[in-house]
Parts: C-alpha cells; structure tokens; sequence
C-alpha cells in the first residue's frame, strides 16, 4: 500500500500526549494518533524496536493499546519525522540513519538553531529558574539512569530557549530534526557516565548567558555542548 505523508508538530505530540482531563469528541481521533506517536517513539528509544527492524502492526497496536487506525495515523506522523520508514513489499520499518546522514542532520541543526538562538527574546527571571529546575530534574535523572526522562528534559531545556525566538517555521524544523537525532543520543547517554558533570556545567553556562543576554556567547556554549553530543554519536556507532 502507498504511505501518505501527514505533518504533525513533533513537540505537540510529546506534550498532548501526556496531557489529562477531557477533550472534544472531535479531537479524540487526533489525540490517539498523537499518544501513539510519542509511545512509538518511546519504544524505539528504549530499543524495544530497533533499527531497520519491521514493525508488526498487529503486534504493536495490541502493546500500546490503540485501535490499528490511529497506529496508521502514528506511523505517517512518525515517516513524516523521519523516525521511521515505508519499504515497498515490507511495509514500516525503524528508520536507519548512518553516520553522513546523522552528520548531515548535526549540521542543519547547527546552522537552524543558531538562527533560532540568535533571535531569542530576554528571558524572564521565571523562565531562568525554570532551566535551573530542568537541569536539576536532568542530573537526576542521569544518577538514575533513566534515559528516556534525560532527554526530555533535556529537550524541554533547550526548547523552552527556542520558543523564546519568533522564527517558528524553523523551531518546527528544529524540533522534526531532534526527533531524528534524539534515539542516535540515547545510546549515547546510556554509554557515557561522565556526562552529568559536564553537560551540567555546559546548561549552567547557558543560563548565564541568557541571563546576561549574551547572545554571541550563548550560541558559542550552544555550539560546543551540541557538537559533543555529535561527535560522540558518530564516533561510537548507535549501540
């Protein structure tokens, strides 16, 4: 069958996803497909599902409890993202990124995000005391070794720095692109026991730079707390 290619926000689907209470009837459908996709994600950054592996539709619907239409709806959203794949006569299959491709990914993430942190608004005094209490909550979870909440934390860290831009056709490409690149980074924490002092030192840095409104600053912290996540990526294979 032919995949059709939808676009959803992939940020959108994380938050929606873990969002409570109720919700119009007409937005039911949207909200499972959104909840699906970020379980899916999940699972291929736990390595449940691995990549090139096919994805068995019957199976995965009954592991994430959904009905098969919104796991078809999950699976455009995530091929849209590039977190997996549609292969003629095998159907969806984990997406499989090498090391070009994910050094191209790097790289347009570096030249996306300097743009985004270069246009950055002044940050309120609340706002830096919400990176404060994400980069805690992030050392925690590294002690813990609890991957899945490191990077979400981490992501909403970095992300509640893009938001403060007004560019947001090209937060919304930033975000498809750290979907990408985020399950090549979790095999990485998984591997690197030093990272909590460092990249603890690397958000510190940030905030005061954002509190000084140093821009030039911030995106040089910026560059070299994201190219020490590249490069370990690349050097070290996925898992």
């Amino acid at each position: 069958m032919a995949a059709d290619r939808a676009s959803h926000g992939t940020d959108l689907a994380e938050r929606e996803s873990a969002a409570k209470g109720s919700a119009p009837a007409e937005a039911e459908p949207a909200q499972l497909t959104l909840q699906a996709a970020a379980q899916i994600r999940g699972l291929i950054i736990d390595r449940v599902l691995l990549p090139g592996e096919k994805i068995l539709q019957v199976e995965l619907a009954e592991r994430i409890g959904v009905s098969r239409s919104p796991l078809r709806e999950a699976l455009r959203t995530l091929e849209s993202e590039g977190v997996v794949a549609y292969e003629i006569n095998r159907g969806y299959v984990v997406a499989r990124i090498g090391d070009d491709d994910l050094a191209q990914i790097y790289r347009m993430r570096e030249l996306l995000e300097n743009e985004l942190l270069r246009t950055v608004q002044r940050p309120s005094a609340e706002l830096l005391a919400r990176l404060k209490e994400l980069n805690d909550k992030m050392m925690v979870a590294i002690d813990e070794r609890d991957v899945t909440e490191v990077l979400r934390y981490n992501r909403e860290f970095h992300f509640a720095i893009f938001d403060l831009s007004p560019l947001s056709q090209i937060r919304k490409e930033v975000a498809r692109l750290w979907q990408m690149s985020d399950i090549y980074s979790a095999a990485w924490w998984r591997r690197q026991p030093e990272a909590r002092k460092r990249i603890g030192a690397e958000h510190r840095a940030v905030i005061s730079a954002l509190r000084k409104f140093d821009l030039d600053k911030l995106v040089e912290i910026c560059a070299t707390h994201r190219t020490g996540g590249h490069e370990r990526s690349i050097s070290n294979g996925y898992w």
